[in-house]
């Protein structure tokens, strides 16, 4: 009985795309003669090459950790009382505790804090530095305009006028202030801490703070619908005068947006009474906390904290590990 022509057996013949390729990958193990020169093969690299790469690798790693271990203290000691060193238009090269820096029509300072960060001085501005040291430095703006650059643990920096704070949490934030008292705090990064009367106000990143003598107003996005603010304004004013404006109160929840979530929180915190009005389900919409819990909100109504912190720990804050935000180092 005959056989069908295999080329398995004839190599001659043409295989198919499979014995093709697994005879081309097998084609250098194949025994040839004498006179005929094997095909190389690349020899595998001798086992000590990986080792040193492991090793310089692992050198460099170490080298990187070491620097980091010194570099860090480094930066965030400071001694006591030490002056701030000061380049621009400013009259001295230093700013010492108990010292004041002005700056005049057009011109602008630069003032290093301790080694955590910058302060830009913008013209027209009055500051004076009130204590500096390992890991707390404090400054007083007593008018005009300072863009704060701070890469240090929560607290270590502060703006200091009479009983209100403006505490770094580790971040970058302007702040304005004018002769009346008034002024504004904006965060570009991270996350402040305003603190007025034992009232304290956290202000994300994105968000801005309007204040005055004896009162902080609510964190509101630059960007928010003029109406809406204009609506949690209003409300707010009606609720330190002592009565409450439900036709604000209606218009704030109306006009909310998701983004305006960390405004609504803001405001049911500071009134936690307002949770009986429209004010609760649009929060509860915003940060997804529906159904509504009639528990929930009846607890917020009477000021629980529990029940507070309960949505607060739906919310971004400010990040216990402070130098993952290393990119506030650079400007």
């Amino acid at each position: 009985m005959s056989m069908p022509p295999d080329p398995m057996w004839s190599p001659d013949l043409p295989g198919d795309a499979d014995l093709v390729r697994i005879e081309r990958l097998l084609g250098r193990y194949r025994h040839l003669p004498s006179e005929v020169p094997m095909p190389a093969v690349p020899a595998a690299p001798p086992r000590r090459h990986w080792l040193r790469a492991l090793a310089i690798a692992g050198g460099g790693i170490a080298a990187a950790v070491l620097a980091v271990a010194v570099w860090l203290p480094w930066r965030l000691h400071w001694t006591a009382d030490a002056p701030w060193p000061v380049t621009g238009d400013a009259a001295a090269p230093a700013l010492a505790v108990g010292g004041t820096l002005q700056t005049g029509s057009g011109q602008h300072a630069r003032i290093a804090i301790a080694r955590i960060g910058a302060l830009e001085v913008s013209p027209d501005t009055r500051l004076s530095l009130v204590e500096t040291r390992s890991g707390h430095h404090r400054i007083a703006l007593e008018s005009g305009h300072v863009h704060a650059r701070v890469w240090a643990p929560p607290g270590a920096f502060g703006v200091l006028d009479g009983g209100t704070e403006v505490i770094d949490l580790g971040c970058v934030f302007d702040l304005w202030k004018h002769a009346d008292g008034s002024g504004r705090l904006a965060v570009g990064s991270g996350w402040v801490m305003h603190s007025e009367g034992g009232r304290e106000t956290l202000v994300p990143a994105g968000h801005a703070l309007d204040f005055a003598p004896g009162h902080a107003g609510l964190p509101l996005r630059p960007t928010a619908a003029v109406a809406f603010a204009d609506a949690v304004t209003a409300l707010d004013r009606a609720l330190r005068d002592g009565h409450r404006d439900r036709d604000a109160e209606t218009r704030s929840a109306g006009l909310a947006t998701p983004d305006d979530a960390f405004t609504l929180l803001s405001l049911l915190t500071r009134y936690p009474a307002l949770a009986d009005g429209p004010l609760y389900p649009r929060l509860a919409e915003a940060i997804g906390a529906t159904p509504l819990d009639a528990r929930h909100r009846a607890a917020w109504t009477g000021g629980s904290v529990h029940a507070i912190n309960a949505w607060w720990d739906r919310m971004p804050r400010p990040p216990k590990q402070w130098w993952r935000n290393w990119r506030d180092v650079v400007p």
